[in-house]
């Protein structure tokens, strides 16, 4: 959806992978018009809004000088899940290795230890994964349940990468 609203965004980043990551789409994007605003740009707030303007039109033309006033907007977007499940004919420990392997594999990096909780990144997009296993106790193999919750396409395409990875072990499994 599109409209002739003009947005500010503000985007905090804790590192430079993160800025790079932001920079990279406000650069690429397509749909509609991202400029880097030109010149000094401030946010105030509780201030006189009046005698600031009145003070920059003084020392620059005011031609120059553009303020809008901002309310903050948050769109209203839900992540996506998706859930990979597949039973492996193996033991739990080795399904487990290999699950840690997959996840090294797209570099990801644990972000809760008690929850199996890992966070990663991919040019679709930013998502968090987490995994269960459940051995069938009976010699038929270990069950891998993968949620993974993220935004735009990233669930989609990481849920592909898991499934193919899980399904080329598990028939390697049966061999």
């Amino acid at each position: 959806m599109t409209d002739d609203t003009e947005y500010l965004y503000v985007v905090d980043y804790a590192d430079d992978a993160e800025r790079k990551r932001v920079e990279y789409l406000f650069n690429n994007w397509s749909g509609g018009r991202i400029d880097r605003p030109e010149g000094v740009v401030r946010l105030a707030s509780d201030v006189d809004h009046e005698q600031v303007y009145e003070r920059l039109i003084s020392k620059v033309p005011e031609e120059q000088v553009r303020a809008y006033r901002l309310e903050e907007d948050r769109a209203e977007v839900s992540p996506a899940t998706r859930t990979v499940e597949l039973t492996v004919p193996a033991k739990a420990d080795a399904v487990e290795t290999f699950v840690q392997y997959m996840l090294s594999k797209r570099k990801a990096v644990l972000q809760s230890a008690t929850h199996n909780e890992y966070e990663m990144y991919t040019k679709k997009g930013r998502a968090t994964t987490t995994y269960e296993l459940d051995d069938e106790g009976n010699g038929s193999g270990t069950t891998v349940r993968l949620r993974i919750t993220g935004y735009s396409d990233a669930p989609a395409f990481l849920a592909e990468f898991f499934e193919t990875e899980l399904t080329d072990y598990a028939a390697s499994q049966r061999s």
